[in-house]
């Protein structure tokens, strides 16, 4: 009886205690490269300024990606890139509050999305969080010092390229959230958690003197890049 029991329950769990489709490892990956080929499109309606063709196709994404079975992470790195697409969109229409949700959810999903640490750091400031500004833009760029959105790709080189931000806007975010600290410079020590400091970082022949030189170099170079990101 025991023996019978033993058998039975090997019988079940071999039909069943996988759950899912029971799709094979190649298929599966078939499945998952499918599913990952519709976020360069998902980009493309971004792009093109489509904005709400860009949520529907990047939430359509994500349905998909709630279908398929992942035992690496796959599953929710893909889910967190549709939900990074879904950030920034909402920030280009200038919907913070969901945007903030959605670079939340990006980031729980896949802590290694640098690019959803930055969107969430823009939003932070836009919101005048901040010290949640700071603590995400430093998080992106110890993932990826070199963060470039245009030059964005995954291990299969598809494109999830957009806008033409890079980590000198990412320091900039840090210098104008740590003016609005109070955290202008640090004369007795190098420190880079201060405005100047940050600004430095995009512009070395910065040196400061006073919080209102210090604002208006700011302003200079953010300007400066924004007109640089128009022309690319």
């Amino acid at each position: 009886m025991i023996r019978y029991c033993l058998m039975l329950g090997l019988a079940l769990c071999s039909a069943g205690c996988g759950g899912g489709n029971g799709l094979g490892p190649g298929e599966a990956r078939k499945q998952e490269d499918k599913v990952k080929d519709r976020l360069p499109l998902n980009w493309a309606d971004y792009r093109a300024g489509d904005y709400q063709s860009a949520i529907d196709a990047f939430t359509q994404t994500l349905e998909k990606a709630d279908q398929l079975e992942s035992v690496d992470g796959t599953k929710n790195q893909i889910k967190g890139e549709a939900q990074d697409g879904i950030g920034w969109t909402f920030f280009k229409m200038q919907d913070l509050d969901n945007a903030f949700s959605a670079f939340r959810q990006a980031t729980q999903l896949d802590r290694r999305n640098a690019d959803a640490w930055v969107g969430w750091a823009g939003v932070a400031l836009a919101q005048r969080r901040y010290n949640d500004a700071i603590q995400y833009a430093s998080q992106a760029l110890e993932i990826d010092p070199n963060y470039s959105t245009a030059e964005r790709k995954d291990l299969r080189n598809r494109d999830l390229g957009h806008d033409e931000y890079d980590q000198r806007h990412v320091r900039m975010v840090m210098a104008e959230a740590f003016f609005q600290l109070g955290r202008y410079s640090a004369v007795d020590r190098p420190d880079p958690n201060n405005a100047a400091a940050q600004l430095r970082l995009v512009d070395p022949s910065f040196r400061f003197r006073d919080p209102g030189l210090l604002l208006e170099g700011i302003a200079q170079q953010a300007a400066l890049l924004q007109g640089a990101s128009a022309q690319l």
